[in-house]
């Protein structure tokens, strides 16, 4: 476990968990999304999740490390992970996309609305004649609230109440060494939708709601 201090507040990276200067408990981007009831796991099998989970965080750890130094330890690449990252890989190669390492799973605190938030966006660079965040993502199925997280990750990277200055895009990983580069472009319902989510989370806290217990049940 290691508290990391930041803009704001704090980052404990196990469990992933933010808080403020003030010592008060707020929701991470992911938790936020869950809580609004904007994802849908229903049905889904508790140990298929877990090794999902497991792999997404291999996968993010090697692309992060990749983008900050741009080189990685081949004895990382497992063969659950390796056809994921090769599908980065070919990613960059086939876009030209070039990140900005000081952002690449970068924890901050953001403040959107008035109502604050933690979240690590994935990546953040150029893509193109204009930046751009991309959100990674080692699924097979594609959960319609990847555009409301790209859209909160552009206002906290911007520290704005408004979507559509970058592109936002989910890159969708296989492990056959494919991806699939989702864009999202209709900056104003993604606007409203993730800003209605804050406001339900922050109104179930301040009725009372003990969101963090929930989640940790």
């Amino acid at each position: 476990m290691i508290i990391y201090h930041i803009p704001g507040g704090t980052f404990n990276d196990n469990p992933h968990e933010y808080r403020g200067d003030d010592g008060v408990w707020i929701p991470s981007l992911t938790q936020t999304i869950h809580l609004a009831g904007l994802s849908n796991f229903d049905g889904a099998d508790a140990e298929v999740m877990a090794v999902a989970a497991k792999r997404g965080d291999d996968l993010h750890s090697l692309v992060e490390t990749w983008s900050k130094e741009r080189e990685y330890d081949p004895n990382w690449l497992t063969d659950d992970i390796a056809g994921y990252f090769k599908g980065y890989l070919a990613f960059e190669t086939d876009t030209g996309f070039v990140c900005d390492p000081a952002w690449t799973e970068r924890p901050i605190i953001a403040t959107i609305a008035g109502m604050r938030v933690g979240m690590k966006p994935d990546l953040f660079g150029r893509l193109g004649k204009s930046n751009a965040v991309v959100e990674l993502k080692a699924a097979s199925s594609v959960q319609a609230s990847w555009s409301i997280q790209t859209a909160l990750q552009e206002l906290g990277i911007h520290n704005s109440n408004h979507v559509g200055r970058v592109q936002r895009f989910a890159l969708q990983l296989f492990k056959t060494g494919r991806y699939k580069l989702h864009p999202y472009t209709d900056h104003q319902t993604d606007e409203m939708v993730g800003i209605a989510a804050l406001r339900l989370v922050w109104w179930r806290i301040s009725h009372g709601q003990d969101l963090r217990k929930k989640l940790m049940a």
